[in-house]
Order: structure tokens, then C-alpha cells, then sequence
């Protein structure tokens, strides 16, 4: 399996309205691609900036025929950028023949999932935490 690895700087969004301080929001995006799977594995903020810079890595990729897997366990955040991130390579993948499947998925992610529908089109491989609004344990969850 090839590894392929992609690093952005923190991006400067404006300023702290309690300090005046500026405010650095972070996005990493690494992939793990073999001949029958792509792993894009995904950390900070999964917002429209960062589904812009994905685009970037994810772009490039012969998707036909593979099957991707996103993990998004080190997603600290995600909004209706990084939905639509998710909607259009899953469009990508389905329509080359392959699936794609969520994993890690953290109970803040979850929620976005939930309240625009679209969990049923992002399955989810495993439970990273309680789902959103219940004390449902965690896969693996002693």
C-alpha cells in the first residue's frame, strides 16, 4: 500500500472577537491508496476551505472501480463544506462502480449526518462514540 501525504498550513480566518488574537483553523488530509481501496484519512476542521484544499489531493486520483473508506476520526469539526465534500466523492466513487464507507465518525460529525439526512448516503464502517443525544455506547465500548 502506497501512502500519500498532504499537509496544509493553519489557515489565518479572522480574529479572536474575546482577544483580538488571529485565529488559526488546521486541515490534514492523508491518503492510503492500494489497487481495490482508497483510505483518505482526515484531521482538524472539515470545512469549505479545507474541502477546497482535499480537492487538491483527492482530485488527481483514479477513483473507477475502488472502493474509499474516510476516516474521520480526528475531525474536530464540519460544516455544510465538508458535507458536501463527502456527497460529491461519494458521487465520484458510486458512479465508478466502488462504495464508500465512514469510519470514526465522532458524535459532532455524527450530528451534521443526522440533521441533513444524508447518514443513510454516508454509512458509517464503525462507531467512534455515543451517537448524538443518547448514552449508546461506543463499538467496542466496554
Amino acid at each position: 500500500m502506497t501512502a500519500f501525504f498532504r499537509q496544509w498550513e493553519p489557515t489565518v480566518m479572522g480574529f479572536d472577537p474575546n482577544g483580538g488574537s488571529v485565529v488559526h483553523y488546521f486541515f490534514d488530509a492523508r491518503i492510503s491508496n492500494s489497487p481495490t481501496r482508497i483510505v483518505l484519512t482526515v484531521a482538524g476542521e472539515l470545512d469549505f476551505t479545507a474541502s477546497s484544499q482535499a480537492a487538491l489531493v483527492i482530485g488527481p486520483l483514479t477513483i473507477a472501480g475502488r472502493d474509499l473508506t474516510v476516516d474521520l476520526r480526528r475531525v474536530t469539526f464540519m460544516d455544510a463544506g465538508g458535507l458536501g465534500m463527502l456527497l460529491r466523492l461519494r458521487e465520484r466513487v458510486v458512479s465508478g462502480g466502488g462504495a464508500m464507507e465512514l469510519c470514526g465518525v465522532l458524535p459532532q460529525v455524527r450530528r451534521v449526518l443526522e440533521l441533513t439526512g444524508t447518514e443513510i448516503l454516508l454509512p458509517e464502517k464503525e462507531r467512534a462514540g455515543p451517537r448524538a443525544g443518547t448514552s449508546e455506547p461506543a463499538v467496542g465500548a466496554a
